[in-house]
């Protein structure tokens, strides 16, 4: 089984959640891209990393925008996600809607943003999220499992021990 790391908006490849899986899984097990999502279609990001998750077992971790395609992918293939402070409303987001993105771009994200719970995601949202303020009733009401963590959008608190705690959780309902 892999994993597949989706940063957040402007994020990197090697983000927070990068660094805190390689604490306790095999680097080698973990696929982490590069996006851009300035000038790339969600649709586009959505195949490309489709294409990546049918060639094994995977669980998916995304941050931030990174978690609304991990939300999306995880229903698409119906398998788990991990999801750290997810923007399940990208187009409402000042950061991304400030940022010069094309309005189709913004689009396609109204298009799938989250209308319904995903029983395959589990979510750790911080409580003083700067970034998506009041986003813990966003949180229970689109997945499956949350828990409330002490942090800022970027800086969770004992983020390796929480991904860890999760990680646990998820390998144990699904994968034995």
């Amino acid at each position: 089984m892999k994993i597949l790391n989706i940063h957040g908006f402007m994020g990197a490849a090697d983000n927070k959640n990068y660094k805190a899986l390689c604490g306790f899984i095999p680097q080698e097990d973990i696929v982490s891209l590069k996006l851009d999502y300035i000038n790339r279609f969600p649709e586009d990001i959505l195949s490309e990393l489709s294409e990546i998750l049918k060639s094994d077992s995977f669980i998916i971790v995304g941050q931030s925008l990174g978690s609304w395609y991990a939300n999306q992918l995880s229903k698409r293939f119906e398998i788990p996600c991990i999801i750290t402070n997810p923007c399940y409303f990208p187009h409402k987001c000042d950061i991304i809607h400030e940022s010069g993105i094309s309005e189709d771009i913004l689009a396609q994200y109204i298009k799938y943003s989250a209308d319904s719970v995903n029983k395959n995601a589990y979510t750790i949202c911080s409580d003083a999220d700067e970034i998506i303020p009041d986003n813990y009733d966003n949180c229970v009401n689109f997945s499956a499992k949350v828990i409330s963590v002490h942090g800022g959008h970027s800086s969770i608190e004992n983020l390796s021990e929480h991904l860890k705690e999760m990680y646990e959780f998820v390998t144990e309902k699904y994968f034995r």
